[in-house]
């Protein structure tokens, strides 16, 4: 089986996803179609809060909460983002989510599996499931698929963790959150999660794309607490920084 990928790999070489151009030296691994150049270029966010990963600008001490966070911790426990939302991450999500891209997922995938293995897994533990944020089943339909799910299929897969589908649902239709305020995405999200079947989870990793203020996984953490969930994580590819 290696004998014969090896030998499609050199037939058909993947092209990047960022680029365009014939992949020669992939970031990582062969499993990711990104070129090295293209993964380099890219917004890492390792400036950020320790907690909700917001990112920092870089004259501060990255072991650091931001104002947010001291003012009023979110109620997830951790929160990991591999990326900004910025240049060319937003064009990858785009096309991911709105583009019927779904073959990007495995990609980012991969690239967040690699966040799992060098920082998740060390200073946080194994997480017992999987949850991607739900969508409601009318954007579901309008969409055909929900890229969060895809993106956590790769990461469960990888590290053998069951994903919690359809033991939380998005029991309420929600305007979109771009282009709302901070306090009106925490109105506009409330209560609209709910767990309709038992979780004897007690350490849930939420997946997501983007996170922008944090209101949504926040909301869909306080639900899973009240379910009884212990401790609740946040990963996604990029984390919006605060707008100036």
């Amino acid at each position: 089986m290696e004998l014969v990928r090896r030998l499609l790999e050199n037939l058909f070489p993947s092209r990047c996803i960022l680029c365009q151009q014939t992949v020669l030296e992939p970031a990582i691994n062969q499993n990711i179609e990104i070129c090295s150049s293209c993964y380099e270029a890219l917004p890492h966010n390792d400036n950020c809060c320790t907690h909700c990963a917001l990112p920092l600008p870089e004259d501060i001490d990255n072991d650091v909460l931001c104002g947010r966070c001291i003012k009023n911790r979110p109620i997830f426990d951790y929160s990991y983002s591999l990326f900004r939302y910025e240049e060319e991450i937003i064009n990858l999500v785009h096309q991911l989510k709105f583009g019927e891209k779904i073959s990007y997922a495995r990609s980012i995938g991969e690239l967040l599996l690699t966040t799992m293995v060098d920082r998740l897994l060390p200073e946080q533990g194994m997480p017992d499931c999987v949850i991607p944020v739900p969508l409601h089943d009318r954007r579901l339909r309008e969409r055909g698929y929900n890229q969060s799910t895809e993106i956590a299929r790769v990461l469960a897969k990888k590290m053998d963790l069951p994903i919690a589908q359809g033991k939380v649902l998005r029991q309420r239709s929600t305007l979109t959150q771009t282009g709302l305020k901070a306090d009106e995405r925490q109105r506009n999200i409330k209560g609209a999660f709910k767990v309709v079947s038992e979780l004897n989870d007690k350490h849930v990793l939420v997946v997501d794309d983007v996170i922008t203020t944090g209101s949504t996984v926040n909301e869909l953490a306080k639900v899973l607490k009240k379910s009884g969930v212990e401790r609740v994580g946040v990963l996604s590819i990029a984390r919006a920084p605060l707008k100036s």
